[in-house]
């Protein structure tokens, strides 16, 4: 069901969606309000995230007697198990489920591959959630393997795919993607890091996929035909396609990337269910695990986490309000608690060696320890405006530690500004949540942007060059997803807010490795962890 507790007046697409289709209903004059109020609702819900709305048997009455509903085909607006969907999310969702159902079938692989697989991960001996992980990977075309950070998810993987390497030949294709350049940078740099740890064959490591890419470049690649056509696109040349983030991953990307896979591939998806979902529409990646069982791999070992901020992140996921408040506030030690009254302090404080060593570095071969420096400590905001958001603090770290005040254009360039991505530039090769510092240059001492490549690598960029961009001080959690830091200051906002939720609290949790410091109000901290974020959908049903 969706929660419209919290919905304020509908947004002004809202209002035109139902008087555009109110024209066309064909339904009199006192039933046309009740329709449009209808549209209004599954408008509203769509930008929440939600796939429909639920609707009683009398709502489900007017709409019937429209004739721009229609039940259980694609119409304007379709009708289905007592939901509303428009048109498209409709076959989104049903042709995703048909397709998913379809590909979670066998693939059967030899009966050695088990040993030979577990052989290769790199601890001393493979757990029975790895074994069971492996064994379903190679046993199904499709495939999810779900854990928080530190679990295991890329050492399991590069395990499997250098067995079908090894298994199906010099032939085999194999793609690694990501919903965000971010993500797919980390994912290229977590899966060399792998290799570099694993013993495979030399010729067996030469194979591994060089590079991953974002989803739309992969679909990219692929696509011959417009996606709303009636012409499938041609199909991406990969045998096997590997997803990291999947959380990330909404309904619509998702149906794109399964409808354009060829006859035949594996599917492998990568992620937590537990942090939160897609900015767009869906929760595929849940709906999948709660539907799928035979196909899905969960993970709950960290072989990373810090035991107390491990303690901190369950409790917090399973909703635990009184006790993870308790822990944070009480018993959690020096890796977790809460923010003292002084907390801005700790803002400017936490980022002082930073600043200091960009002042005094100039040459580029030592730039990798500045990066390494700012990996220390972040800032993660639940909002985005406000006294609490990440734009206002960004603007106090920056008046504080730099004695930077704003201008007009904002444009001002000095060592150690961070800089954070927020729009993709493939000709650059920069990416939307991509952290650059700015830095001088060798060659004359001028200032450039400086970002890490997934090898180790750092590229330069003249400021000017530069898509649109954020100081990266502070981040929102959203944009904090799929990177780690040593320390971690979470700031919830001091009003109740309906984003505020205990997946958005476990994803700014699990970002931390060593500490952990919330600044919150404990009845707002209470109410997010208490919020579980339910999004309305049919795909969980569809693929029973």
């Amino acid at each position: 069901m969706v929660d419209r507790t919290q919905e304020s007046a509908p947004p002004p697409i809202s209002r035109f969606m139902a008087a555009a289709l109110g024209k066309h209903a064909g339904l009199d004059h006192e039933e046309t309000p009740l329709f449009q109020q209808l549209v209004e609702e599954l408008t509203a819900a769509l930008l929440q995230g939600h796939i429909c709305i639920a609707v009683n048997e009398e709502q489900r009455h007017l709409l019937s007697r429209s004739r721009v509903v229609a039940e259980n085909r694609r119409a304007p607006l379709v009708l289905s198990g007592g939901r509303l969907y428009f048109g498209r999310y409709f076959g989104y969702e049903s042709e995703l489920a048909e397709s998913l159902k379809t590909l979670a079938t066998a693939a059967g692989p030899s009966p050695e591959a088990l040993t030979t697989v577990t052989g290769r991960i790199s601890k001393a001996k493979a757990d029975a959630q790895q074994q069971r992980a492996v064994t379903i990977a190679l046993n199904n075309r499709f495939c999810i393997i779900s854990g928080g950070p530190g679990t295991g998810k890329t050492t399991l993987i590069v395990a499997i795919i250098a067995d079908l390497l090894v298994r199906h030949g010099p032939d085999l294709r194999i793609a690694l993607a990501a919903p965000t350049g971010k993500a797919a940078l980390r994912m290229q740099e977590s899966i060399r890091m792998q290799l570099g740890e694993t013993q495979l064959e030399p010729s067996v490591a030469a194979r591994f996929p060089a590079q991953s890419m974002t989803l739309h470049r992969l679909l990219e690649l692929g696509r011959r035909a417009g996606w709303s056509g009636s012409r499938s696109p041609e199909p991406l040349d990969y045998d096997v396609v590997v997803v990291d983030e999947a959380s990330m991953v909404d309904l619509a990307m998702m149906w794109r990337l399964v409808r354009a896979l060829k006859k035949n591939a594996r599917l492998v998806l990568l992620g937590d269910r537990n942090q939160l979902a897609s900015v767009e529409s869906g929760a595929v990646l849940a709906d999948c695990i709660d539907s799928l069982p035979n196909n899905v791999a969960e993970l709950t070992k960290s072989y990373r986490f810090n035991e107390a901020i491990a303690h901190l992140a369950d409790t917090v996921k399973s909703g635990a309000a009184d006790e993870a408040w308790s822990f944070s506030s009480s018993s959690g030690g020096p890796a977790v608690s809460i923010a003292s009254p002084d907390w801005l302090d700790r803002c400017t404080a936490g980022y002082r060696e930073f600043v200091e060593l960009a002042a005094k570095t100039n040459d580029p071969t030592h730039f990798g320890a500045v990066f390494e420096q700012f990996t220390q400590f972040r800032i993660l905001c639940a909002l985005r405006q406000g006294p609490h958001g990440s734009e206002e603090i960004n603007r106090r770290i920056e008046r504080t530690l730099v004695g930077i005040r704003p201008t007009v254009d904002g444009e001002h360039w000095y060592p150690g500004k961070p800089v954070l991505i927020t729009r993709n530039d493939y000709s650059l090769g920069l990416y939307n949540g991509d952290i650059g510092i700015c830095l001088p240059d060798s060659e004359g001492g001028a200032l450039r942007l400086w970002f890490e490549a997934a090898d180790g690598t750092l590229k330069k960029y003249l400021p000017a060059q530069i898509p649109l961009y954020d100081l990266a001080w502070a981040l929102t959690i959203h944009k904090s997803q799929g990177s780690e830091f040593q320390h971690v200051l979470v700031v919830l906002p001091e009003r109740d807010n309906r984003v505020l939720c205990r997946e958005l609290l476990y994803t700014a949790v699990t970002r931390a490795r060593q500490k952990v410091v919330v600044v919150a109000r404990e009845d707002i901290f209470k109410t997010a962890v208490k919020r579980k974020t339910v999004r309305s959908s049919g795909l969980a049903e569809r693929l029973t």
